[in-house]
């Protein structure tokens, strides 16, 4: 016999209002929701998988933590990317190498690196320590040379000020 949770899981897959209405329940009855959630994900499309990542971090029990590295195999680059930064925002421990594996597997498949796939797989890192932010030198050049137009402007405007 079905349990009421699983069956709102199984909603999950279901039409917008349908969908919507189990994910807001699901986020209701919280923690104890999340064994039968990531029971549930195999089961689940790509649709039914992006709202239980939804359910995960809104309820934010680390338990999630398995199925969500466990998404980052999924053939759909949206549920990778998101997995990839859910784990980043609850903070999941020993996410990093499953992270890096999906970085990797990105450049295997040759995604581009503007792609919002490796995009958030790289903002987990750096999220999670494991990789430094890397701005271009003209970028960086243009941001330290805008904000010392700030400070400089800021400095004229007290000056004015003073006369």
């Amino acid at each position: 016999m079905t349990s009421h949770i699983e069956t709102l899981v199984q909603q999950l897959e279901g039409k917008a209002d349908e969908s919507y209405d189990a994910r807001a329940e699901l986020i209701l009855i919280g923690a104890d929701a999340i064994p039968a959630i990531t029971d549930g994900l195999p089961s689940l499309g790509g649709f039914g998988q992006l709202t239980a990542i939804e359910v995960f971090l809104e309820v934010a029990d680390p338990r999630c933590g398995p199925a969500l590295i466990g998404l980052l195999d999924s053939d759909n680059p949206t549920v990778r990317e998101w997995a990839a930064m859910a784990l980043a925002s609850l903070e999941i421990d020993g996410a990093i190498e499953p992270l890096r594996r999906a970085h990797r597997a990105c450049l295997e498949r040759a995604t581009p690196p503007d792609w919002t796939e490796p995009v958030g797989i790289r903002w987990a890192l750096t999220e999670l320590g494991a990789r430094t932010l890397v701005a271009p030198p003209l970028t960086t050049h243009l941001r330290t040379a805008t904000e010392r137009r700030g400070q400089d402007a800021a400095g004229l405007r007290s000056w004015r000020g003073r006369r």
